[in-house]
């Protein structure tokens, strides 16, 4: 028989280890109150019913906190919105009224119909919710609102940046068509692997901070849209002065080479000719003279216009280099850009290197990541040697040095379950 000295000693413990064991449970469930001021960063399909349902309250209760003059305006992908202290996460999955009754929900999903109807106080399955949604506990996700027929979506950038590609990666429940559009921007491009779709767009240097809506429809489907924030980048603002032959530049010729490319840069090629992340087109600079979307003013006038490329400063002869696979489809010497070669390497996006000294590729030609295409000069309206390099996303300029920054070659790839080497 154990003393009692040992005995109490043992209920010491024992109490110890059932205090330790409440207490790891307490910690995994604490609610958001117990955090200062607690918040939740916005991603697409947080609506104000699936972020009620998440958070176990109301919507009204939502969005008194975070006030919006249009009550019908979804929360802004890449904001952060206040939450009630009292709030407590909850996963689950959250299903529209004409996606299926209480019923047909409960044998889907494998659960009780009954324990569903006093979840959404219905007091039997048969009975309809009448606009009301689904909501099922548990699982590994929070609850969500995505586009009907969509199983997953992800953004490229949250919050975006204006003059830069943007992606969306979606994987649709069943193979089909979707289409998609940016508020301002226009209509996206999509590439297709079955199930696995992804949007491109472009946004032009002045596109701007803002909530643009972004809308998604799957063939077949009610059209879906949240907005988007943009928030603005740090732009340079030169000043430059023309002299000279420079000063009296022929504009009637500008405007006809720049309406020729865009005959070019309005087609798009349905598959992605790359394979690997871009690498710079060329190896050997001096420096980078002016990056993309540098606010330009022309003697002493307004900043109208903005650099549409990445410009490097380089020895007259340096070899430049295709950044990626890709196919020729302009190799000649231009008024403005001088010595040019226009690459397409598939899904709407090209790439320019101009002011060459020497062209050395072809029309038609299929090129490899490190070859040989031109040489650096300071042909056409030109200063000084270098290499300008540009980068299109359905006919807008976005800046290349991002692309690369942002690995976007790859995240395309993935998005479309192909091997990025």
């Amino acid at each position: 028989m154990l003393s009692s000295n040992i005995w109490v000693r043992y209920r010491l413990l024992f109490a110890l280890l059932i205090c330790f064991v409440l207490l790891g449970d307490t910690t995994a469930v604490t609610p958001l109150s117990a955090q200062t001021n607690p918040t939740h960063s916005v991603a697409p399909g947080d609506t104000w019913t699936a972020l009620a349902y998440r958070y176990q309250t109301s919507t009204a209760v939502l969005q008194t906190l975070n006030p919006h003059p249009n009550q019908q305006r979804q929360p802004t992908i890449g904001r952060t919105i206040r939450l009630p202290d009292e709030a407590v996460a909850v996963n689950g999955v959250l299903q529209r009224p004409f996606q299926g009754g209480l019923l047909q929900t409960a044998v889907s999903h494998n659960q009780s119909p009954w324990q569903l109807a006093v979840q959404h106080e219905t007091g039997h399955p048969y009975r309809p919710l009448l606009y009301r949604p689904i909501f099922l506990p548990g699982g590994e996700q929070p609850p969500r609102e995505l586009p009907l027929g969509v199983v997953a979506l992800a953004l490229s950038q949250v919050p975006a940046l204006p003059g830069q590609a943007l992606g969306v990666r979606v994987e649709l429940a069943d193979e089909g068509s979707l289409q998609g559009q940016l508020a301002g921007a226009g209509e996206m491009i999509w590439g297709e692997n079955g199930r696995y779709q992804v949007g491109l767009i472009g946004t032009g240097a002045f596109f701007g901070p803002g909530e643009p809506s972004l809308l998604l429809q799957v063939e077949g489907q009610p059209a879906w849209d949240q907005p988007w924030r943009f928030v603005d980048d740090e732009w340079i603002f030169q000043q430059l002065t023309l002299t000279g032959a420079a000063a009296q530049i022929d504009q009637q010729s500008i405007a006809e080479e720049r309406a020729r490319l865009f005959e070019l840069w309005s087609a798009v090629t349905p598959e992605p000719q790359w394979q690997a992340a871009f690498q710079l087109p060329i190896d050997s600079y001096l420096t980078i003279s002016a990056p993309f979307g540098a606010r330009r003013s022309y003697n002493g006038g307004p900043y109208r216009s903005y650099h549409e490329g990445v410009d490097f400063s380089a020895y007259g002869g340096t070899p430049v280099l295709a950044p990626a696979h890709g196919t020729v489809v302009l190799a000649e010497f231009l008024y403005v850009r001088g010595g040019a070669v226009i690459l397409d390497h598939g899904l709407g996006i090209y790439s320019g290197y101009y002011h060459l000294s020497s062209v050395l590729a072809e029309v038609g030609q299929l090129v490899e990541p490190g070859q040989i295409i031109g040489e650096v000069g300071t042909t056409g309206l030109s200063t000084g040697n270098h290499l300008h390099w540009d980068l299109l996303v359905g006919g807008v300029w976005v800046d290349a040095a991002a692309w690369m920054e942002q690995d976007m070659a790859c995240w395309i790839l993935t998005g479309l379950q192909r091997p990025c080497n």
